[in-house]
């Protein structure tokens, strides 16, 4: 069984790994898109600074409207801003670990958008973790593709320039 700490770490890494990627964008990258009705590298970097913790509270106060609610103050973050916006959805995300117990995450029920009925940890798992994770590595594509073609698996996954 995933403790708390753990899910915790799992979903700091995970923004740890987008400031990572962050640093491997340039100028270029900003408006580009994979394809035309995809997020821009820009909207990307707005939707990586709240789609976990909004997730995350989301679920924990039974209040999905609050997700369109940072959604929209996302959406005025400048490039310039992103770093501290991560670094403030990490703290946020720090601050919910320490809001909430072993036991309410394993019994407490919470609804996905959409989806079952699962306990709390669960569904942090199964949602804002995994959104995180896709994101991030749509971030790494968009890297890769505009700023950063010799980027690899430990940039995408552990945050880090692998030395051979």
């Amino acid at each position: 069984m995933i403790t708390k700490a753990q899910l915790q770490q799992s979903l700091l890494l995970e923004c740890d790994i987008c400031l990572h990627l962050f640093t491997k964008l340039d100028a270029s990258a900003w408006d580009f898109r994979m394809t035309a009705r995809q997020r821009s590298t820009l909207e990307l970097l707005q939707y990586l600074t709240f789609c976990g913790i909004a997730g995350i509270r989301c679920m924990a106060e039974g209040n999905w409207k609050l997700f369109g609610e940072l959604s929209a103050a996302a959406k005025t973050m400048t490039v310039d801003e992103f770093p501290d916006r991560m670094q403030a959805e990490k703290a946020a995300i720090e601050a919910f670990f320490d809001s909430v117990t072993e036991a309410e995450l394993t019994s407490r029920e919470v609804k996905l958008p959409g989806g079952p009925v699962q306990p709390l940890g669960l569904a942090i798992i199964n949602a804002p973790l995994k959104w995180l994770s896709a994101y991030k590595l749509q971030l790494f594509l968009h890297a890769k593709a505009t700023s950063a073609p010799e980027i690899g698996t430990a940039n995408a996954w552990r945050g880090i320039d692998w030395k051979p």
